[in-house]
């Protein structure tokens, strides 16, 4: 048995622990007061503190237990005049002594630890981690908002890794940033392998020619893809991380086989937005081989006066579509226009994994395999969780580089809602105000749930900031990218649905929310965002920083907060997904490929090969009999009726609804109008009419009761008078029907879309419909959507138009056709 006897000289006392085999809890506490005698200081009194009593004892007992403890220990942070006192005492005994550090809270809490390397920071002392986690668990209680079991043991690692609790603390509710604190991990930049330089390829000289023009030598991927026989045709799935260089490889492909006579590229991408950066910039880089470019997108259907100059025919060298604006030409059963195609580069292919989209992306790879088989596929993907499996089941060879090119530095802050302004403002100055060793100004994307959010936080910065998300029309998108670009444009605050693609050189990436609308973010989506930071050609390091609300969440259904989830995708890792589809859209793909094959067992073999599981004989059957397909032995054909369905995108059952509208003689924007609403519009002075009604308004206009509580009662005399008048205007319009479930009957809805379509119809293009919208409704839209909606629009028209003929409903056909006419322009 060890026993050291623990004093602590206070002004008036001395307090006294008796340690027992080096035990944090002392066998007994006690105080002795002393007094001057002729010896020198003696213990006077001596009271212990034991089984929650106290007792005084005899002054002789504490001189006996001094004198059988192995160490008598000292604190150093002692009242200076009272320590003196029992150093007289301990060498009046010829007692030996010791200085000890102890931590201060410990003692107060009558527990004995030692300071040491392991301490914490705390009011400009030390204290023991058991305390600072105590005094953390109070900060954490006490906070404004609540923290959950997660969010609390990463603060709390926080503070064990940095030593230092006022910091810890002070993320809690932050007010000076300090990245030093906030950092959550750092993934490093790993050593490259060989890089292959460009004049030793087996390259066409005018294409190594331009290649030269920005460096001797190929990036790590491209090496490795090269190494693996992309020059030599062979089919791969390119998987690395953001910014690595995969579109080059693709285009390295496309271009050499253009040149080589080996037929056309098909540069296929998710998006409007990214088919457009992709077409201006293949156009700039190409052109000058005699390379010419088209693109092929829903939108383009739709001519304004920008949109004019894009060229779409599909004789061109390379065509640029999205995934839908090519298969529309393969479901048309007009593959045949395509001619001979060499490659095909599919971006983004994790795409594939998507719950709507998915299907859709599997059944084109498929249809574009037997169209081009000769053709080399190339597959693009930043996050794919398992490529090897993706690789064999796509049959391609797996060109797979983990290593980032820069160093990313990922921050996590717990802020409340309130705070997140004045964080990221400070955040995006700070990294504006840094040039790289690369000569580049730090910019920021921050990443946020929703389009109304996107403007809402680009006003409110301190610093030239724009909104950019797929409702703005092409020419505002084009704006912010060429600003962007040039380095004049410090922040982009965009929404995460446009995370893949679009090329921004950010340094910096702030979540500003961690969902997509109403739904959390997926590990894959988190990495494709997160991935934007940083560019090897730009920049020397990416940050991300991830504010997070505590306790936050966007509808009651969903699981986890804010904070939880931020912590589970920063620790996180992507998980496969099958690739699973339902009932409707396998129908929907039959019908699809049908329209590139007239041979039942090709198309049987088309869909084995694809990701999906398909009930085929038993799907191909029921398409039959509802008179969708036409089999005849092993020939099978698309009927009048399921050649529209497949051209058109439809389900059996949507096309089932038009078949009947058509049948009953419905005009066809009824038609339409009953198939599909336009539903994003928005109160353009929602803050407003808050504040008047003292009322949380929705800002979407069909959106629960907003248009009860604006009308009800003197909600409306509230209003200024310019806001009544409009509002009235709109109930004029729209809420007339005299349903019994009106406003909830969707008559609102649809009598709004025929307005749509109606200024359309006289001329108006989407931003100046906007402005209509806006002076006599004081409701406003997005003119991307508004654009999306006319094009959706004109598909559903030509599918009226096509199945009233097939049905010999001639006038009904014809009005179809001149409203379609009309919408296009």
């Amino acid at each position: 048995m060890t026993l050291w006897t623990f004093l602590k000289a206070e002004k008036a006392k001395v307090i006294v622990m008796v340690i027992k085999d080096r035990k944090r809890l002392p066998q007994f506490t006690g105080e002795v007061i002393l007094r001057k005698t002729a010896a020198g200081a003696r213990p006077h009194k001596f009271r212990v503190f034991r089984d929650e009593k106290d007792e005084l004892r005899p002054p002789e007992e504490f001189i006996d237990l001094l004198r059988m403890s192995e160490r008598i220990l000292i604190d150093i942070e002692s009242d200076k005049k009272r320590e003196e006192d029992i150093k007289e005492l301990l060498s009046g005994f010829h007692l030996d002594w010791e200085h000890v550090h102890v931590c201060r809270f410990c003692v107060l809490k009558s527990r004995f630890n030692f300071i040491n390397k392991k301490s914490i920071k705390y009011h400009h002392e030390l204290i023991c981690e058991e305390c600072a986690k105590e005094e953390l668990d109070r900060a954490l209680r006490n906070a404004h908002s609540y923290f959950g079991d997660e969010a609390a043991e990463r603060i709390q690692l926080i503070m064990l890794n940095t030593r230092d609790l006022d910091r810890t603390i002070g993320m809690l509710s932050p007010e000076d940033l300090d990245l030093e604190y906030t950092r959550f991990d750092t993934i490093e930049a790993q050593p490259q392998i060989r890089q292959i330089k460009i004049k030793d390829i087996p390259l066409s000289k005018k294409l190594k020619k331009i290649l030269l023009k920005k460096s001797d030598t190929l990036l790590p991927v491209q090496s490795l893809s090269v190494e693996k026989g992309l020059l030599k045709r062979r089919n791969q799935l390119v998987t690395s991380v953001t910014a690595t260089g995969k579109t080059l490889i693709g285009e390295i492909a496309g271009i050499e086989n253009i040149l080589r006579g080996q037929g056309k590229m098909l540069y296929l991408v998710p998006l409007v937005a990214l088919a457009n950066q992709k077409y201006d910039q293949f156009n700039k880089r190409y052109s000058e081989l005699g390379i010419k470019t088209s693109i092929r997108v829903g939108s383009s259907r739709i001519r304004t006066s920008k949109t004019k100059s894009m060229r779409r025919t599909l004789d061109s060298d390379i065509i640029v579509a999205t995934y839908e604006g090519l298969d529309y030409i393969l479901r048309s059963q007009d593959s045949d226009l395509l001619g001979q195609i060499g490659s095909v580069v599919i971006d983004e292919v994790h795409m594939i994994e998507d719950s709507e989209r998915g299907h859709r992306v599997d059944g084109l790879i498929g249809r574009l395999k037997y169209v081009a088989s000769g053709a080399q596929f190339i597959y693009l993907s930043a996050t794919v969780a398992e490529p090897q499996l993706l690789a064999n089941k796509l049959g391609a060879d797996l060109v797979e580089y983990e290593y980032r090119p820069v160093p990313i530095e990922r921050h996590l802050l717990f802020c409340p809602e309130s705070n997140k302004i004045r964080l990221m403002s400070k955040l995006v100055r700070d990294e504006y105000s840094k040039t790289s060793s690369k000569g580049h100004k730090g910019q920021t994307i921050i990443f946020t749930n929703s389009r109304r959010n996107c403007h809402r936080i680009a006003q409110a910065l301190p610093i030239s900031s724009a909104p950019y998300h797929a409702g703005l029309s092409m020419q505002e998108r084009k704006k912010v990218e060429r600003r962007f670009e040039k380095g004049d444009l410090p922040v982009v605050v965009t929404t995460a649905a446009l995370a893949a693609g679009v090329d921004f050189p950010a340094s910096q990436v702030i979540f500003e929310s961690l969902s997509m609308g109403i739904e959390w973010l997926t590990m894959q989506e988190f990495l494709q965002m997160l991935g934007r930071a940083g560019r090897p050609d730009f920049h020397d390091r990416g940050i991300v920083v991830v504010l997070a609300t505590p306790q936050k969440s966007y509808t009651s259904e969903q699981t986890g907060t804010e904070e939880e989830i931020a912590i589970k995708l920063l620790n996180g890792e992507m998980e496969h997904t099958e690739v699973e589809y339902g009932e409707e859209e396998q129908m929907e793909e039959i019908l699809a490929t049908a329209a590139v094959t007239a041979s039942r067992s090709d198309l049987e073999a088309i869909h084995r090969n694809m990701l999906g599981t398909y009930s085929l004989k038993e799907l191909v059957a029921r398409l039959q009999k509802k008179k969708f397909l036409n089999i005849k032995g092993d020939n099978i054909g698309l009927t009048k009726f399921g050649g529209i369905a497949a051209g058109h995108f439809l389900s059996v059952s949507k096309a089932f609804l038009i078949r009947d509208a058509v049948l009953s003689e419905r005009r066809p924007v009824e038609i339409i109008t009953n198939l599909e609403f336009f539903e994003a519009v928005y109160f353009k002075y929602a803050a407003q009419i808050s504040t008047a009604l003292k009322i949380n308004m929705p800002s979407r206009v069909f959106q629960g009761a907003s248009m009860d509580i604006v009308l009800e009662g003197e909600n409306l005399s509230k209003l200024e008078m310019k806001m009544q008048d409009q509002i009235l205007n709109f109930a004029t319009d729209f809420l007339t029907c005299g349903c019994k479930e009106s406003p909830y009957c969707g008559c609102p809805e649809r009598l709004f879309s025929e307005k749509i379509i109606s200024l359309r119809v006289d001329g108006y293009d989407p931003i100046q419909i906007v402005r209509y919208l806006e002076d006599k409704y004081g409701i406003t839209a997005y003119p991307g959507d508004l654009l999306g909606y006319l094009d959706d629009a004109i598909r559903n028209l030509d599918a009226v138009e096509k199945i009233a003929r097939a049905y010999s409903k001639k006038d009904l056909a014809h009005s179809a056709k001149h409203l379609k006419k009309l919408i296009v322009g």
